[in-house]
This record gives structure tokens, sequence and C-alpha cells, in this order.
């Protein structure tokens, strides 16, 4: 049976002359195409990366297409403008379900979930936590060097998992730590494993259909000699990304292989982490040669598939931290798909499922020696790897179709529903007073003092405030 589906996503999808996507923009059309595929109406809503909005308020919203689908994206990305029409969207669409495909639009429908509904009746919420929220703002602080954006990561986590009904994560490990967080919140009922399941990422559709031939791409030929061979870096350089291996691996490998030539696409993590690419620019200036380091910055997509299409090898280096234990890796996923042979850290589920299945080439963190000779032996054994990448990319399209990676979802909106939550008393105040904090405007360093927009209940209130006073240790019964 098709079901009205409403999903708010991250954008822009990738139409042609898109530059600064991520991981998340992919995400947004790994859960929508399956569902159209599937016969279900979509209405779909984007808000833009951080650092890519025009933030001009006489053009909120406006009409995209991607291929001859028709959505709606904003230019802004400011929960003050962006809710009021996802609400009036809801309203007019009158959906039998809603999605929130990565951490912000999840959080907003959330938001949207608390509004008082005239029929009385709440649309069931899939909440897809694309990556842990809780490691990105651990690791963005230690890189920023203060924590005081940490409660920002905070409200959205919490509140989502408070007012979701049914999750995804990205990883097994992320669901993990989700139930634990759903636990501590009065969340979880003794199913609660079924309301969270893990969507591992998919491979991109146009790069699944690259025709691969290793050289150097048109667009390049006035920058590097017709035989060099391409390693490439693609997308944003996080806070998790292992700089100084990166660089030293690449510069000891080059002096052993003239032909090797370092390309990166993306670049800054905007409104997120700008510093790890500013480091990694410094330090790549002095150590690589001018010649055969070619930092492209955000490009077209399809200069993007150009270079999945001629690469020689593919690269992603994780650093230790709480995020590469918890996170996937979409780059990886993709160069899998496109039949790129691939070099990786451990550390991550993605390079584990590399490993164990011997395709491609799993190297130590923070060990640059072992980059430049796994650089190196791409080389010399470069029809040995290529022939692995060939049978990595059929494992990929096989194991990270979208459809595949969406089962249980595409289930849930057979038959859409809203999930169970414990009714005892203790319980149910311990939610309502944490949905209060992770809603209330107000520093969560300022004095408790709810507002009547978030406050619980009158009823309650004395029940909450006697809560609020144990957990904070004022009182011991």
């Amino acid at each position: 049976m098709s079901r009205k589906i409403f999903v708010l996503g991250t954008g822009p999808l990738l139409e042609s002359g898109a530059r600064v996507m991520s991981g998340q923009c992919l995400r947004t059309w790994h859960f929508c195409k399956p569902l159209l595929d599937a016969g279900h109406p979509v209405e779909l809503m984007t808000v833009p990366i951080p650092g890519t909005t025009t933030d001009d308020a006489s053009s909120v919203c406006e009409v995209a297409h991607y291929g001859s689908f028709t959505y709606r994206r904003f230019n802004v990305n400011d929960k003050a403008r962006v809710l009021p029409q996802v609400l009036a969207a809801l309203r007019a669409g009158r959906p039998d379900a809603m999605v929130g495909v990565n951490a912000y639009p999840a959080y907003l429908l959330a938001c949207a979930g608390m509004e008082p509904r005239p029929e009385g009746k709440a649309i069931p919420l899939w909440a897809d936590l694309n990556g842990w929220t809780m490691a990105e703002g651990l690791i963005r602080g230690k890189v920023v060097g203060h924590d005081r954006d940490f409660t920002h990561f905070w409200r959205m986590e919490m509140l989502t998992a408070l007012r979701a009904d049914f999750f995804s994560t990205v990883t097994a490990r992320q669901a993990h730590a989700l139930l634990g967080e759903m636990t501590t919140l009065g969340r979880a009922t003794a199913d609660a494993s079924r309301i969270v399941t893990t969507v591992a990422n998919a491979v991109y559709p146009d790069y699944a259909s690259i025709t691969r031939r290793v050289a150097v791409p048109e667009f390049l030929h006035d920058r590097l000699p017709a035989d060099a061979l391409i390693v490439l870096w693609t997308g944003g350089f996080n806070s998790w990304t292992d700089v100084p291996m990166l660089v030293s691996g690449i510069r000891d490998a080059m002096k052993a292989e003239q032909r090797l030539a370092f390309v990166c696409t993306g670049g800054a993590v905007h409104g997120h982490d700008e510093k790890t690419y500013a480091d990694f620019l410094a330090l790549a200036e002095k150590e690589l040669p001018r010649d055969r380091f070619l930092p492209l910055g955000w490009i077209d997509f399809d200069q993007v598939l150009a270079l999945h299409a001629s690469a020689h090898v593919g690269l992603n280096l994780d650093g230790d931290n709480i995020e590469t234990v918890f996170g996937a890796r979409n780059r990886v996923t993709n160069m899998l798909g496109a039949g790129i042979p691939v070099i990786c850290t451990r550390g991550t589920e993605i390079a584990e499922w590399v490993e164990r299945n011997a395709l491609g080439a799993i190297i130590p963190q923070a060990q640059p020696a072992a980059l430049a000779a796994a650089l190196r032996e791409s080389v010399a054994s470069a029809e040995a790897w290529s022939e692995r990448a060939a049978r990595a990319r059929i494992r990929a399209l096989e194991e990270f179709g979208a459809a595949n990676t969406l089962r249980t979802f595409l289930g849930w909106c057979e038959n859409p529903r809203t999930a169970a939550v414990i009714e005892e008393a203790d319980v149910a105040n311990l939610r309502t007073i944490m949905e209060w904090l992770a809603s209330r405007p107000e520093s969560l360093n300022a004095p408790v003092a709810p507002n009547a927009a978030h406050a619980p209940d009158s009823a309650n209130m004395s029940k909450v405030e006697k809560l609020a006073r144990l957990l904070k240790g004022i009182v011991r019964d």
C-alpha cells in the first residue's frame, strides 16, 4: 500500500552544477529514491549545508528539480525560518509519516512533532541519525579548543531521541550508543532494539555507473603529466582526518614513485570545522611538490565523477578519536562502488568490512610509513590491485545498494506507526524534564526556570520539580 511520506533532508541534491556537497546530501537521495521506486508519493524539502546558504530572506524556499523529480529546497537553515514552512507543509499535505534524513533535519521534525495538532493525532516520525552527533561535538571541541558549542549537539540528539518513533543509524556501533541514550532517557522499552536499525551508506547511483580507465581526466590535462597516477582524496576535511599522516605518507611515496600525483577535492566543513583543512593546506604546500599536488577545492560533481573514473587509488585516513570508532565513511563506500582501489586506516566499520573481505589495503593509524609503503605497492602491483578493486566493486554494489540497506525502513513505511513508551510515573517524569531541558532556548548554564512554552504541565509540576532537585542532588529521599 502506498503512503504519503514527507521527507526533510540535507541538500542540495546533486543536480547539475552542484559543488559544495557532502555525504549528508547523498544520504537524502539514498532514502528518497527507494521510496519513489516503491510507489510512495514523496514530498521532499531540503535544508542546505552550513556555509552554502544565500541567507536571502526574499527566497527562503524555492522549487527545484532533480531529473524528473520536483522538490523544495530552503536557501537558509536557521530553525526560526525553516520550521514555520515545514509545519505549513505538514498541515497542508497531511502525510502518513515524516522522515528526517540526517541529524539536523531529524531534529527539526522532532520540533515539529511538539506542535499541537487539531486532529490530536501525531504523525509517526522516522529519524535517520546519520552519524553520532555526540562524537562530532566532542572531536570538534578538541579541534577548536573549547566545549562551548557542545550544548548545541546535545540538544539535537536528546530532543530527537525523545520525540522520534523509529530510528536509523549509519553504523551498528552508533546504534548501540543510541540505545544507551534512549535507555537513560526512559525511552527504551523491552523491545527497544526493534525501533533502532542500522542503515549503512549506499553507493550513490552515479558512482555505480562509472566506466573506469586509469588516466588523467581531460579537465586536468594542462595541470598534470599524461602518465600521472592520481592519488585521490575527495570530500570534506573533517575533524577526524589525520593530516600529518596524510601529508607525510604521500610525500615519502612521491620520492620513490615519480608518477604519483595527489589530487584532493572538497575542503573545510563549513560551520563545523574550518581548521583541519587550513592545517592540511599549510602542511601540504610546505611538504609536497607543487607540480604534483592539486588542491581543487569544491568542484562540479561531474568533475568529481571524472576523478573517480580515472584515479589510480583513493584514500581515507582517520585519526584515533571517538568519531572514527562510531562513524562511517561515505567516500570509501563510493570509491568501492566506483571500482577505485582503496587505502584506509583501521578504525571505522567500513574499514573493517574491507579488511574482513580482503577488498583493499587497510593500514594502521598514525603510521605515515605504512601509507607510503601501500602507495608504492599500488604502483608495483597495479594489475593485482585493479583486479581486487573490481571484486570489491561487485561486493559493494550488492551489499550497499540503496534498497538493500533500507529493507526495515521500507517495511515501516508500508505501515507507519508510533513507538510504545514506558508509562511508569518516574520514567515519564524523567522524559518530561529532559525534553524540557533539550527544547528550552536558554543556555543550560543559566538557572533552571521553565518558560510557559516548554514547562511540564501544571498537574505534574510538583513531581517534575522534585525530580529535577533529585537529579541535581539538592534533595535526597
